[in-house]
């Protein structure tokens, strides 16, 4: 599935059961997509630019790793729903 910026998911089992089930049936808001890493001080730099992300592991490519409104943190294309 291709997922955009602005589309809403939800955490799958597997990311409920790192995450806990307080976050279960929270829909989440698509931000940022990645598909490539950038170290962090550039990527902030550069103001974040599209498809990189400093905490992307490129041994998963092409997984996405994926930012949304309503967390602090990013889950990857595995994790959501």
């Amino acid at each position: 599935m291709k997922r955009k910026i602005g589309n809403t998911v939800f955490m799958n089992e597997d990311a409920l059961e790192n995450y806990g089930n307080g976050y279960k049936d929270k829909p989440l808001t698509i931000t940022h997509i990645a598909t490539k890493y950038m170290p962090s001080k550039q990527f902030f730099a550069e103001g974040k630019p599209k498809g990189y992300h400093p905490g992307y592991d490129e041994s998963v490519s092409p997984m996405a790793l994926y930012d949304f409104e309503e967390l602090e943190f990013s889950l990857y294309e595995w994790e959501i729903a």
